[in-house]
């Protein structure tokens, strides 16, 4: 039971920032991380190495742990949690998850603030998705220091901010469940400020300039397009070279030196040009129906590439081409 009990310090510690770095992902997908980012993570490690040793305690000290509990609630928090001293690990971690979701909320705001009204139009449902999520986990850390102040000051548990938690919980849920894309807006689909919808011609792989009346990169570049075996989600990298009878290993170097880009990119943009050439057809089945049609296995790969080619989510970028 003690090792039930004492996880949730552990996972409460990683949440705010695990947060706070998913949004600044969300918001700025063009800034990678940098080492000084990983600062974020030092505290929450400590933290999980000084609990270690409450759960690995035998099954005795763990009874008698419990039986303590029992006669008196607060007892977790007046008893040190492996080598940290008592009444330090959930104060703490939930004044961190307070600032952690405040510093979100302002982020978001900020951005919102500094990239104007048409980033937050475009962006919208992204935006939406971003400030529920970090309300929420804000909302999370005030129940839980009125929880721990109620236990602390009173000895005993409140019921009724563990129900809001849980309606809490339930509602972002209930949203994730019932709202179409917001699938996507999680996989970081934010159109950067100020970038236009490139043409479905843009997308498609060319021929870099010297190579168009290079034969050997013309026939390629034709059995590749005219046989579509790209839209098989098998298809890679040792399939295409196989069929056009290349040693996989010059291969990628070939179609670097003919399109300018990766395999990965080429076959890619491929697939993204082949979706939205259906895009006339897409009252008849759902997105997804195109998506395993056009050569992606799954969401996650697919929305990637629809973003980082054509800037926004795909149903976004249906929505307004229709306008």
């Amino acid at each position: 039971m003690l090792f039930i009990l004492r996880t949730p310090n552990i996972i409460r510690i990683f949440l705010p920032v695990a947060l706070f770095l998913y949004v600044r992902g969300m918001l700025l997908p063009s800034n990678q991380l940098k080492g000084l980012h990983y600062l974020h993570l030092v505290f929450p490690i400590m933290l999980t190495i000084g609990v270690m040793p409450d759960l690995f305690l035998s099954a005795a000290e763990k009874t008698d742990i419990l039986n303590h509990y029992y006669a008196q609630n607060k007892y977790f928090i007046t008893r040190p949690m492996g080598w940290i001293p008592a009444g330090f690990v959930q104060p703490v971690s939930i004044l961190v998850g307070i600032v952690y979701g405040i510093a979100t909320l302002v982020l978001i705001s900020l951005t919102k603030k500094r990239q104007g009204a048409d980033f937050v139009f475009i962006n919208r449902q992204s935006l939406v998705w971003l400030n529920m999520l970090s309300t929420a986990v804000t909302l999370y850390f005030v129940l839980q220091l009125y929880q721990y102040l109620n236990l602390f000051i009173n000895n005993s548990f409140d019921p009724p901010s563990q129900l809001i938690k849980c309606v809490i919980g339930i509602m972002l849920f209930t949203y994730f469940i019932t709202t179409p894309n917001v699938q996507e807006n999680m996989d970081g689909c934010i159109l950067p400020k100020g970038k236009l919808f490139p043409s479905i011609l843009e997308i498609y792989p060319h021929l870099i300039p010297e190579f168009k009346v290079d034969q050997v990169a013309m026939n390629l570049d034709k059995q590749v397009k005219e046989s579509k075996a790209y839209l098989s989600a098998e298809y890679d990298l040792s399939g295409m070279a196989k069929d056009l009878e290349i040693p996989i290993s010059k291969f990628p170097k070939l179609i670097k030196k003919y399109y300018g880009v990766s395999f990965v990119e080429f076959l890619n943009r491929l697939r993204i040009h082949h979706f939205l050439e259906q895009r006339s057809y897409f009252d008849q089945f759902t997105l997804e129906t195109y998506m395993y049609q056009s050569g992606f296995s799954n969401r996650s790969t697919f929305y990637a590439a629809f973003k980082k080619y054509v800037g926004v989510n795909p149903s976004f970028y249906l929505k307004e081409m229709a306008n």
